[in-house]
């Protein structure tokens, strides 16, 4: 069974029946003539990922600003998600062991080596050892506010997260008119590879921003 490969050959109109209706088989070259062609599971979960990647390479390639801060934000996010996730299993281990066993002493190796929360004190006793956790509880905390905070900056990503491919409305019908009618060519959706429907809308984004210029520049001179 043929498949597409990725970005440079998936058709537009493939491309974007995975993105509204999330169905792998529109990786198959001939699933829109033949809607019997099936995948397997192991298939279908392979094609997610190249979907993902196909996803990426078209935000990389149209230098889409908007989705490129969107995923900025929300790795940032993730990443401080998962930080505190380690932090805080740590800790509670942490707590159940004591300061003088040779374990406690790797747990302090691991928060100060693998998180960045050196402390400089020393630990030889078990008030110490109660200070230091008190420390740690105090520094995980501040990571907990930030993470909070950015949540609250970032709202607008935590609406919209989801973690497969994205359901969406596109007309592509639609688009195909007016890409046609403003680079005064004939497309066809089901052969035209996606790098060259996204240069084709990069290429009329162009022709608009000229023709904006050059009204601006004739209401100028008025």
């Amino acid at each position: 069974m043929k498949t597409y490969l990725g970005f440079e050959d998936i058709p537009a109109y493939n491309f974007y029946k995975i993105a509204e209706t999330s169905d792998m088989r529109w990786f198959i070259k001939k699933y829109r003539i033949d809607r019997t062609l099936g995948i397997s599971k192991e298939e279908e979960i392979k094609l997610v990922s190249r979907y993902k990647e196909i996803y990426d390479e078209r935000i990389k390639y149209t230098n889409d600003v908007k989705s490129i801060e969107y995923y900025r934000k929300l790795n940032e996010i993730s990443d401080l998600e998962t930080k505190m996730f380690r932090l805080v299993s740590a800790f509670n281990c942490l707590i159940d062991i004591k300061f003088n066993s040779t374990l406690f002493k790797e747990f302090v190796s691991y928060f100060s080596n693998d998180e960045g929360l050196l402390y400089s004190e020393a630990i030889s006793n078990k008030e110490e050892s109660l200070n230091y956790v008190n420390w740690l509880s105090i520094q995980i905390g501040g990571i907990k506010t930030k993470l909070a905070v950015k949540k609250s900056n970032y709202s607008d990503v935590l609406k919209v997260i989801d973690n497969t491919p994205k359901k969406v409305n596109f007309d592509i019908i639609r688009e195909k008119v007016i890409l046609q009618e403003s680079l005064g060519l004939m497309i066809n959706i089901y052969t035209c590879p996606l790098i060259e429907w996204c240069a084709m809308i990069i290429r009329a984004e162009e022709k608009s921003t000229d023709s904006k210029k050059q009204l601006d520049k004739i209401k100028n001179k008025r």
